[in-house]
Parts: structure tokens; C-alpha cells; sequence
């Protein structure tokens, strides 16, 4: 195979320099001594890592990416004789307070290889929990990555559940104003992950401010609204072939079918404003 560039030799430190110049390689070695890459000599020691019932071994350079354990790597050694906490599966450091299933979803992310040939694709299952756990354990380059992309993939009614647990105000208003506008109803999974306050806020604004897209009897409109024209000659009705003098063009009611309101912005933005206030966030 025909090859841009230098030829690379593979072999041990001992024959460096093919054995062919002992003297030139005692010089390099006095030279220019052997050094750890600041970035690259990774540290293949693993650590045994307990949540909740399940059991994880995972490299120590992956861990170390965290502020949570790279705090626990610096603490100092206890002389008596026990074993470190993590040096094995019979002795692992235990964590609290987090989820198994989200640890796990974090380290998928962690391990993958962006640069393979088959790269893989990022579920979207995998970027809350791993967020979550990211944000408990102090991942904060994996925290960085991961909140564009939960803001791009995650549905308007999954952002308001993601920013209410971490406390992103500012994609909640979006996010509800969206649902309150937006053609279809909320479904029954929908409306169980709002909760009842998101839900009767949204169903009440969309009666509140939405506006008719038909006629409603006893009210009066316009000829603009409603399209009915004065034509002066006798015509046919298109529907029950009745003799009248209009004719219909589509007027305002038939070319706007999902319009809103302005105000609706105004008060679910209030609303929002008064619920993050009344918690004191």
C-alpha cells in the first residue's frame, strides 16, 4: 500500500532505534527524557462505583471529568490498613441520591466514539437522565454538551417537565405558549406530565384567547369577516341550490383558522412568573 508521509516503526522501547545506532539512543535517553503527556497518559485504573443496588467499574480518567470525584480522588489516604473505597468491586464508593439507569445512560455517552466509522447517533432517551446525572455529580463540559441538545430534540411539553426539574426558567413560557396555540389538544400522557396547574392554565388560556375561527349564532360580523359580498344578480346557493343575491369569498374568519389573541402571551408569561415568585426560585 502506497503511503504520504514518513515511515512509522512499531516496536518496543528497548529497540527504539532499530538496534542499529546503541549509542545515539543512550544520548536521546539522556536528552530528552521520557514525559507523560499532560492530556493523553490516561490512568487505566478502574473504580468500583455502588448505585443503588447495581455495581459499576469504570476508568478513573472518565471519572475524573467530574468535580464530585475528582474531589473524592483528592482526598488524602487513610492509614489503617482498609482497603480505598473504590479499589474494587467488595469495596466500591457508594453514591447516593442518584439513579442507577441515569448513571448508566451518562456513561453511553461518555464511552462513545464520535470518531469510529460507524459514529453513533445520540439517543434521545439517554439526554435526561444523563443530564440529571451529569448535573448531580458535577459533569460540567457533559452538562454544557447535552443542554442544546435537549433544548433542540425534546418536544414542548418534555421542556416544560426538563425545565422545571432544573430550573430553566426561561424555556418554560416559550414552551406553554406553544401548547396553548398550537392546533391539537393535549393528549392524556401529555397532560399527566404537565400536571393538573399546566393543564387547566392551558385549556382555559386556549378558550380565553383563541379566536373563532366560525360564526357563532347571535353574534354579528362584517361582510369582510365573513365574506358574504353583495353581487346584485341572482345566484345560486352552492350548498342548497337556493336563489340569493351574495355571493361568498373567503373572508377573514375562513383565511385566519389559529389565531390568538396577544394577550395570551402576556398572561402565561404572568403566570409563570407568579408560580417561579410564590416558590421562590
Amino acid at each position: 500500500m502506497n503511503r504520504v508521509g514518513s515511515d512509522v516503526f512499531v516496536g518496543s522501547a528497548y529497540d527504539a532505534g532499530y538496534h542499529d545506532h546503541p549509542n545515539e539512543i543512550t544520548e536521546t535517553k539522556v536528552s530528552n527524557p521520557i514525559v507523560h503527556h499532560p492530556e493523553f497518559f490516561l490512568d487505566n485504573t478502574l473504580i468500583a462505583i455502588q448505585i443503588e443496588n447495581t455495581l459499576f467499574n469504570v476508568h478513573k480518567y472518565q471519572l475524573a471529568k467530574s468535580e464530585v470525584f475528582s474531589n473524592i480522588f483528592k482526598m488524602p489516604k487513610h492509614d489503617d490498613g482498609e482497603p480505598e473505597a473504590g479499589s474494587s468491586p467488595e469495596h466500591p464508593i457508594m453514591i447516593h441520591g442518584a439513579a442507577a439507569s441515569d448513571f448508566a445512560a451518562l456513561l453511553k455517552i461518555l464511552y462513545a466514539s464520535h470518531f469510529s466509522s460507524n459514529p453513533p447517533t445520540l439517543e434521545v432517551s439517554l439526554i435526561v437522565p444523563a443530564f440529571r446525572a451529569a448535573s448531580l455529580l458535577g459533569f460540567s463540559e457533559l452538562h454544557t454538551y447535552l443542554l442544546p441538545l435537549a433544548e433542540k430534540n425534546l418536544d414542548d411539553v418534555d421542556k416544560v417537565v426538563f425545565a422545571r426539574e432544573f430550573g430553566i426558567k426561561e424555556w418554560v413560557v416559550p414552551a406553554l405558549i406553544r401548547l396553548c396555540k398550537r392546533e391539537a389538544v393535549l393528549g392524556t400522557e401529555e397532560a399527566r406530565k404537565l400536571g393538573v396547574d399546566s393543564v387547566l392554565l392551558i385549556w382555559r388560556v386556549r378558550e380565553q384567547h383563541r379566536i373563532r375561527t366560525s360564526p357563532v349564532v347571535g353574534n354579528y360580523y362584517c361582510n369582510d369577516c365573513t365574506g358574504l359580498i353583495v353581487n346584485g344578480v341572482s345566484a345560486t346557493c352552492s350548498y342548497c341550490r337556493t336563489k340569493f343575491g351574495y355571493l361568498y369569498r373567503a373572508g377573514t374568519i375562513a383565511t385566519n383558522p389559529n389565531t390568538y389573541d396577544p394577550a395570551l402571551e402576556v398572561e402565561v408569561a404572568k403566570w409563570v412568573e407568579d408560580g417561579y415568585a410564590a416558590k421562590g426560585r
